[in-house]
């Protein structure tokens, strides 16, 4: 549990993990140089399953998350943030799991956001892909939230987060894993993540746009891929809430997913039926936000190339 100027949260975190209902663990806190009362809230507790540690000035979570990786001892291991609430079963439930399921390097589980009061907020995190789809998914957004997973110790130990990416290291660092390991999401709520008042900055929101670009180009090259400023606008609609104006938007993200599609024929990377799936389920999405033109979206809708495929690529084969 990395935490800077956490004062106001912090114990509500540290408490929701004292009281999981799974009592073998430790709970490392590391203090990022808060310059509020998070050390004395941190020190206040006895139990001595928490293990307490200060960086020697503000840091940053990458560094503190690596950090906390060399000093875990444990078989699992888990991020949890320091505004954040454990529902009471969370480690029973995600140990059991990877304790009978030893191909997978890490499970998440379902979240429901609350404010700074702690009030319920509209919307939960609830994604209900099979852990063969996640890998493609991957490819248009992030399906994981970092307090919600608990990693196997021998996969995590493979990888660290990386300097740069401060804003979406977990991003990046489940893409390492989920090469090598199958992953899933639980179908529980298990985690009440925490949505800070007042929303993002614009720098801080330009600058996750531009850490998000740079994933996706890697992505993207892996693929073969380079992608061109235009089409690399049309995947960030494909992946935003942005509603979609005209069909000629429409055409091009229609252009963009067939390149993307005709690329991995070629190249292998994920597997094809599995990513014209979620192709196809993107394009059901892109086309839902350009609801508003009513009959004209049947068209392309319907008509799409990408239709086709998905429809042949379920259809029964069979030998004279």
């Amino acid at each position: 549990m990395p935490a800077y100027n956490a004062e106001r949260h912090i114990r509500q975190a540290i408490q929701s993990i004292l009281e999981q209902s799974y009592k073998h663990f430790e709970l490392i806190i590391i203090n990022d140089g808060s310059s509020d009362n998070t050390k004395a809230i941190i020190k206040s507790y006895g139990d001595n399953r928490i293990r307490f540690f200060e960086n020697e000035k503000n840091s940053g979570i990458v560094f503190s998350r690596n950090r906390g990786l060399k000093l875990a001892k444990g078989e699992y291991i888990g991020m949890f943030d320091a505004d954040d609430i454990a529902h009471r079963e969370k480690f029973r439930m995600q140990v059991s799991f990877l304790e009978q399921n030893k191909d997978f390097g890490m499970v998440g589980s379902w979240i429901k956001f609350i404010d700074m009061d702690g009030k319920p907020l509209p919307g939960k995190w609830k994604l209900m892909a099979s852990p063969e789809m996640i890998p493609s998914i991957m490819l248009f957004k992030n399906y994981f939230l970092q307090s919600a997973v608990l990693y196997r110790q021998a996969c995590i130990r493979n990888f660290s987060f990386k300097e740069g990416f401060d804003i979406l290291e977990d991003y990046l660092i489940w893409l390492e894993i989920i090469r090598d390991y199958k992953v899933w999401n639980l179908q529980k709520y298990l985690v009440d993540y925490r949505i800070h008042s007042g929303g993002i900055t614009k720098k801080h929101s330009k600058e996750k746009l531009e850490k998000e670009e740079r994933v996706f180009r890697m992505q993207l090259k892996e693929l073969g891929i380079s992608a061109t400023e235009t089409e690399l606008e049309s995947h960030l609609l494909i992946r935003n809430d942005q509603s979609i104006s005209s069909i000629h938007t429409l055409k091009s993200i229609e252009k963009w997913l067939l390149k993307i599609l005709a690329s991995n024929e070629v190249l292998g990377v994920y597997d094809q039926k599995i990513l014209t799936r979620t192709v196809f389920n993107r394009w059901l999405k892109v086309c839902s936000k350009a609801k508003h033109l009513h009959f004209k979206l049947l068209y392309p809708l319907f008509t799409s190339k990408i239709f086709s495929i998905f429809i042949k690529s379920f259809r029964p084969r069979f030998n004279n």
